[in-house]
């Protein structure tokens, strides 16, 4: 048999743990996938002004294995798509994750995939080696960007809560993403039929789907669909894309906007200010799924979550007693020369930043500070 072939191969290192071992099939549908996460990591979807002539280096998938699932997850470097291969009953799983590069090498071993072609995968937690009848590659661990460390965090805290609001079977599945424009500005996508079609106007069902032309990355996936479903919370801008394959998933959450990224919301603020006390949340050490409604550990190799700045000022304000509760229940914030009224229900501040965003991406700092000051209170 073929895959005899494959297992024939020199005995590997076993300095660590082996997470999984194992084919994965279909093979061709499997490295396209592999492929199609290695493109979101490596595809820019905004890029600011001051970036143009910077070049910035990321990594790629992230593996993890919690005994059930294996999952291979990526960050675009704006970090404002967040896409995640779940893979479940692949076999003999153990628990752990691991952080690796798909170089050009191991990226050309895939695109050599094809039809029933066997792809036998080992992911340990010091990096991955992938085999095919074409040959093999090893991609070692390397350093995972503190950008997607606070992604991680904020894409679960935006996705928990969301429901299913539109599902698809295989004909207008790969109808519709074919028919996504190569640009789309602000719109929505609503029911119709059996179907999905945008509009420029929101409803009381329709699904965000500004910029949604960065769902066409998924492009090489569409032959291996099998439905899609799309998730989101009443009160988000956010949208997570569900492509149903054979025996696996393939997730993509889009940002509000293609110039927003993850990693700068403030999902977790209200509930840092109040006490909350959950590192495995704040640190993306968890991962939610929006099909299930679970939970998954993430025990990150390295990386760590940026201090919020909004949060941090927060409580300097508070500990500097900038912060006065005013005889019609509001709040005065002074800081300098600037001050600022604050009001908790319905919640706002005359700040720029309120003026801009609201909540949209967590409160401003002198929200912050007037919670934290009631609470204490």
């Amino acid at each position: 048999m073929i895959t005899e072939v494959l297992l024939e191969q020199a005995e590997e290192d076993v300095r660590t743990p082996v997470l999984f071992k194992g084919f994965l099939e279909p093979g061709a549908q499997a490295a396209q996938s592999l492929l199609v996460l290695g493109k979101v990591a490596r595809t820019r979807f905004w890029m600011p002004p001051s970036m143009v002539n910077r070049l910035i280096a990321e990594s790629d998938p992230v593996f993890t294995a919690d005994g059930t699932t294996l999952r291979a997850e990526a960050f675009s470097p704006c970090c404002g798509v967040y896409a995640r291969l779940d893979l479940p009953d692949v076999g003999d799983l153990g628990e752990g994750c691991t952080n690796v590069d798909l170089s050009d090498a191991t990226r050309t071993v895939l695109a050599a995939v094809v039809a029933q072609d066997p792809l036998h995968l080992t992911v340990r937690g010091e990096g991955i080696r992938i085999r095919t009848l074409d040959g093999q590659n090893d991609e070692s661990q390397v350093p995972l960007p503190d950008r997607w460390v606070a992604g991680f965090a904020e894409v679960a805290a935006v996705t928990k809560g969301a429901v299913e609001r539109a599902k698809l079977d295989k004909a207008e599945t790969r109808n519709f993403l074919r028919r996504i424009p190569t640009v789309v500005g602000r719109s929505w996508a609503v029911v119709s039929g059996r179907g999905l079609r945008m509009t420029s106007r929101p409803g009381r069902d329709s699904i965000p789907a500004t910029g949604l032309h960065r769902l066409r990355v998924i492009e090489p996936l569409i032959r291996f669909a099998q439905g899609l479903t799309v998730y989101t919370r009443p009160d988000s801008e956010v949208s997570t894309w569900v492509l149903r394959l054979e025996r696996a998933r393939f997730a993509v959450t889009l940002s509000p906007e293609p110039s927003r990224g993850f990693s700068g919301e403030g999902g977790w603020l209200n509930s840092l200010a109040a006490g909350l006390e959950a590192p495995e949340l704040v640190h993306g050490r968890a991962g939610h799924d929006v099909v299930d409604g679970t939970w998954f550990p993430r025990e990150l190799p390295s990386g760590n979550a940026p201090a919020n700045g909004r949060l941090a000022k927060a409580r300097e304000l508070v500990a500097a007693g900038a912060v006065r509760l005013l005889p019609d229940g509001g709040y005065e914030i002074t800081r300098g020369a600037s001050v600022q009224r604050v009001r908790l229900s319905p919640a706002g501040c005359t700040c720029a930043w309120w003026a801009k965003h609201q909540e949209t991406r967590g409160p401003c700092s002198h929200v912050l500070a007037a919670r934290m000051s009631s609470a204490e209170s």
